[in-house]
């Protein structure tokens, strides 16, 4: 028996916590790559880091409403 739809209902009725996890993880990845891999400074990754998230997180609500129609 697969928890997907479990999973998914979960996230649908919290998506406050999806915005946060959908940002917070792809942003942080790129801050501590580009910190750890690039040298760059945590003040000058981290911004960066932020809106590489909320980019990844508008696209993927985009796409996700338009594959759902």
């Amino acid at each position: 028996m697969s928890s997907q739809p479990i999973t998914d209902s979960w996230f649908r009725t919290r998506p406050v916590l999806w915005l946060l996890l959908i940002v917070t993880v792809p942003g942080g990845v790129y801050a501590g790559s580009q910190i750890v891999i690039g040298g760059q400074s945590p003040e000058s990754a981290v911004p960066i880091g932020i809106v590489f998230g909320l980019v990844f997180a508008v696209t993927t609500a985009v796409l996700k409403h338009v594959l759902a129609r």
